[in-house]
């Protein structure tokens, strides 16, 4: 039996989960734009994240490529952000794609909008997928 000392909490690295926040990266390119996201994109890191999506708005780049592949947990609150700026990007004209990974594409697909969003399995793919309709 593990000792939960004096104060009744387990602290045992095994049993304790710290919660992760979500980082973020930007990269600016000239034909497009990359927004990389680490960690947990949950109601806590909406603010953030929205202030992010905002400044990609307001600069109208051609192409943004959102990377979705490094997030380990999606809830409610951050899918809602992600179908806002996929509906106000297409509305500007603009070309989106989500580099997704099985947790996120699980997501989508149990709440049927998989058919909605532009996604690719690797930032290559996604890439190319820009590069095509930048062509046309």
């Amino acid at each position: 039996m593990r000792s939960r000392g004096n104060s009744g909490i387990n602290t045992s690295p095994v049993e304790r989960k710290e919660a992760m926040s979500l980082t973020m990266r930007l990269d600016t390119e000239e034909d497009r734009w990359v927004l990389t996201l680490v960690g947990e994109l949950d109601y806590s890191e909406c603010a953030p994240f929205r202030l992010t999506i905002d400044r990609i708005l307001k600069s109208s780049p051609k192409s943004t490529i959102v990377d979705l592949s490094s997030l380990d947990y999606l809830d409610s609150s951050g899918l809602g952000l992600l179908l806002s700026l996929s509906k106000e990007y297409g509305a500007n004209g603009g070309r989106l794609v989500f580099v997704t990974n099985e947790a996120v594409d699980s997501i989508l697909d149990l709440t049927r909008l998989s058919g909605v969003f532009s996604t690719s399995t690797t930032l290559e793919e996604a890439r190319a997928m820009v590069a095509d309709t930048q062509m046309n």
